[in-house]
């Protein structure tokens, strides 16, 4: 009888624990999905509408909205500014990322702890901090208000955290694929390139999402390297709508919803191998 009521019990603790789990991530989604909707919402309204309305539906959606950001802002050359720099900064990160992590995952030599550690201490320092003698070696180089010296910095600014990541992923992988490939005659480095490289995409998926978000959404470093408004990006365009006494939200929220539907698909698109990347690279550090 006894045992009769602790499995009961069991089951009604399992039972209240699901519910409470539940609960908790219905309200993590609702707090992270609702300011998506309100800024979609928000982009569909009147000026008036949006002081009157704040949170609600509009009455008729306004997708002028969308037309006249687009044109106020001059966004077409700014989205081709930040697709360049985003795929430039790819270009870059990528192909150091993974030679790198790879040989402190599984190469030992003199001094690789050191080094490795050397490129995590750069995810400590604040952007701040590095702005002005970032801005002194471009001048020094003649790149400044340039596509590549954007490219440049953003890159060295993102190759930290993807060597960490990519790092924790390889050392993840069964010793026994590279063995095997040693075996038929590979090298190490043969054996990256023919053997690792394809297993490796859920790795590559995961540092493509997030270095291409942080270069997409960077204005810090964006507004101090470039001037020239031909080579502005999205992130600068945005502030033409933030006037010195009022702004319209409408058009700032429309131009966000633009700015913000790439990432989406891009995430869309590639969340399983995401997904896979984040919790196989989570199993060894």
């Amino acid at each position: 009888m006894a045992e009769k009521k602790m499995a009961r019990f069991e089951r009604i603790s399992d039972v209240g624990l699901n519910i409470l789990a539940y609960v908790i991530l219905f309200a993590v989604v609702l707090f992270t999905v609702y300011p998506v909707i309100w800024m979609l919402l928000g982009s569909l309204k009147t000026p008036n509408e949006f002081y009157t309305n704040v949170w609600g539906f509009p009455t008729v959606p306004l997708w002028n909205n969308y037309i006249d950001a687009w044109k106020m802002a001059n966004l077409g050359p700014k989205f081709i500014n930040s697709l360049i720099i985003t795929a430039g900064t790819l270009a870059f990160v990528l192909p150091l990322a993974s030679l790198a992590a790879y040989a402190f995952a599984k190469m030992k030599f003199p001094g690789s702890n050191i080094l490795f550690y050397f490129f995590l201490l750069s995810l400590m320092i604040p952007r701040g901090v590095t702005a002005i003698p970032t801005f002194s070696v471009v001048i020094g180089l003649g790149i400044q208000n340039t596509r590549i010296s954007l490219i440049l910095v953003l890159a060295a600014l993102n190759l930290g955290f993807a060597i960490f990541l990519m790092r924790a992923y390889f050392l993840s992988l069964p010793k026994s694929i590279e063995e095997a490939a040693l075996v038929d005659g590979c090298n190490p480095i043969s054996a990256f390139f023919r053997v690792v490289l394809p297993i490796s995409k859920p790795a590559y998926a995961t540092v493509i999402i997030f270095t291409g978000l942080n270069t997409w959404n960077e204005y810090f470093m964006s507004s101090i390297l470039i001037r020239s408004e031909k080579l502005q990006t999205l992130p600068i365009g945005l502030v033409s709508f933030i006037g010195q006494y009022q702004t319209n939200y409408p058009q700032l929220f429309a131009s966000l919803s633009i700015m913000t539907v790439p990432i989406v698909i891009i995430y869309i698109l590639g969340q399983k191998q995401f997904i896979e990347g984040l919790t196989k690279g989570a199993i060894k550090g």
